[in-house]
């Protein structure tokens, strides 16, 4: 490589000279055209000028995926899915105290409803911002941070004796817990290879499937024997456990922050040699990406047909979730007569469908990659069919069999086959999107994570009304209708996904 020696006066002419030919030669600067950082002469007497040169080192040199081991690799994911998990159980664990949390803060049950609609909707808008600053200044300062938020904000929730307090508490609650719901999948990305994904997206995405199921079974329980604000000092525990686990056991995984470090580093001393030996102006780093473009990231890939239509089966499935987690107290009440401890066994049943299909699903759509004549990803979304035929089986069972007060154990495995469905139907579909987008895998889980938390905030709102005015029966062949025209994205996704991913410009693709 030449370099040649800049001029021993200040002069802009040789940098603008030199930043003319860079694309074209290997002579200074040295720096990357992919990367985020440029260089800036800073003089009072001189426009800034930006500075860069293509290097050849790819960006697998920096990824982690051969250097750690794979025991390690899954205790990794396993710290990224325990945080995952906190997020949907804090959402629904003190649905069994709603009661004592209306008395205690004498307030009506609408308002209290409203801090779990609130905890879900910024569950949903919140990792926007975790992904796109994850992109930036990497995974292991965001987990810190959003746990760390999440725990101070927890303790005031048990602390706190105004609702409207405790409602903005909430909101930053959510805030907190939700980064891993983006940022995890950039996670899987940095340390699993595409073959290895389904099966690990499928132990990440346990927790925000039995997150929500088995956190009024643990809200039940406490509350029987303590007082409500203890909820909150327990998941304030979890979360401080939590946090030291990452803060001494999880490294930078995101090979795009590990290059720039590397990048700062040496551009640091590069900058050092010239100032001093030629005299040049001061030099400071920045990073050219701009912050708005990062930001809107999420939502320009949102509306990317291989985004917006593979994950719209699992979004109305999910939301469909809560449609029954939000109704399920008072229908298990009414028409069976269950105490609060019952109803809160009863999730079970959903909670174990969710957790076997998701572990399912993430082997079965390794296995159909693996098989995949053309290796195309599309191949990945077939299990989804199980779940799209499942769904609405689970839900027909469910609404009738309560409608009419069948046994028990019939209205069980109505919540069972519902719950295996949507299990089934999220892995694929969150591991096609990240496979698709690898370099900003955690801007485009944000995305799917938005259309996710927006329908489970919305179904619960409607829920009550709905049951009210049509019956638990009709509500639900109104649901099992919808998720099985679902299907019909599958269908285009499988059809059409090649295509529209071939449609994206590799350069262009890469500065969304």
């Amino acid at each position: 490589m030449t370099i040649i020696d800049p001029p021993i006066k200040d002069n802009s002419d040789f940098y603008k000279t030199i930043n003319s030919r860079s694309k074209n030669s290997n002579e200074l600067p040295l720096f990357d055209d992919e990367s985020d950082l440029v260089v800036v002469v800073a003089e009072e007497n001189i426009n800034d000028g930006q500075h860069s040169r293509d290097v050849k080192k790819l960006l697998e040199d920096y990824s982690i995926k051969d250097k750690i081991s794979r025991k390690k690799k899954w205790f990794i994911l396993s710290i990224v899915a325990l945080q995952g998990f906190i997020g949907p159980l804090t959402s629904s664990i003190y649905v069994p105290a709603i009661a004592q949390v209306k008395e205690s803060f004498n307030t009506t049950t609408t308002s209290i409803n409203a801090t779990i609609s609130l905890y879900v909707f910024v569950m949903g808008f919140a990792p926007l911002l975790w992904a796109s600053l994850s992109e930036r200044q990497g995974r292991r300062a965001v987990y810190l941070l959003s746990s760390f938020l999440y725990v101070i904000s927890t303790i005031g929730c048990a602390l706190s004796h105004k609702v409207g307090l405790f409602i903005a508490l909430r909101a930053f609650q959510a805030t907190g817990a939700s980064a891993s719901q983006a940022v995890g999948a950039g996670t899987i990305t940095d340390l699993f290879d595409v073959h290895e994904r389904g099966n690990a997206m499928g132990l990440f995405l346990l927790g925000a499937l039995i997150g929500p199921v088995l956190g009024p079974i643990l809200g039940g329980f406490i509350n029987e024997f303590m007082d409500w604000r203890f909820i909150f000092w327990f998941l304030s525990i979890m979360g401080g456990f939590t946090f030291f686990l990452i803060l001494f056991f999880l490294p930078e995984t995101s090979a795009i922050i590990l290059k720039k470090r590397e990048e700062y580093s040496q551009m640091k001393k590069e900058m050092k040699t010239y100032t001093e030996k030629y005299q040049q102006p001061n030099m400071k780093l920045y990073n050219k990406e701009n912050t708005s473009t990062s930001i809107l990231r999420p939502f320009k890939l949102l509306i990317k047909p291989a985004v917006i239509v593979s994950t719209t089966p699992y979004s109305i499935a999910y939301g469909f979730m809560y449609f029954v987690i939000a109704s399920l107290p008072h229908q298990l009440q009414s028409q069976y007569n269950f105490s609060s401890y019952q109803i809160g066994l009863a999730y079970l049943a959903n909670g174990i469908g969710n957790a076997l299909g998701a572990f399912l699903s993430g082997k079965m759509a390794d296995r159909a990659l693996k098989k995949s004549i053309d290796n195309r990803l599309e191949a990945r979304l077939s299990p989804m069919w199980l779940g799209i035929l499942l769904l609405p089986i689970g839900q027909l069972m469910y609404g009738w069999c309560v409608q009419f007060q069948i046994h028990i154990m019939a209205t069980l495995t109505g919540l069972f086959l519902l719950g295996l469905g949507v299990g089934i139907v999220q892995t694929p579909a969150n591991t096609y999107i990240v496979d698709s987008y690898q370099k900003h895998s955690a801007s485009v889980m944000g995305a799917a994570n938005l259309m996710r938390c927006v329908s489970g905030g919305c179904t619960p709102l409607v829920a009550p009304t709905l049951i009210d005015h049509i019956g638990n029966g009709w509500s639900l062949t109104i649901l099992a209708s919808i998720s099985l025209c679902s299907g019909f994205c599958i269908f285009f996704t499988q059809r059409y996904g090649q295509h529209w991913r071939e449609q994206i410009n590799p350069k262009k693709h890469d500065a969304i």
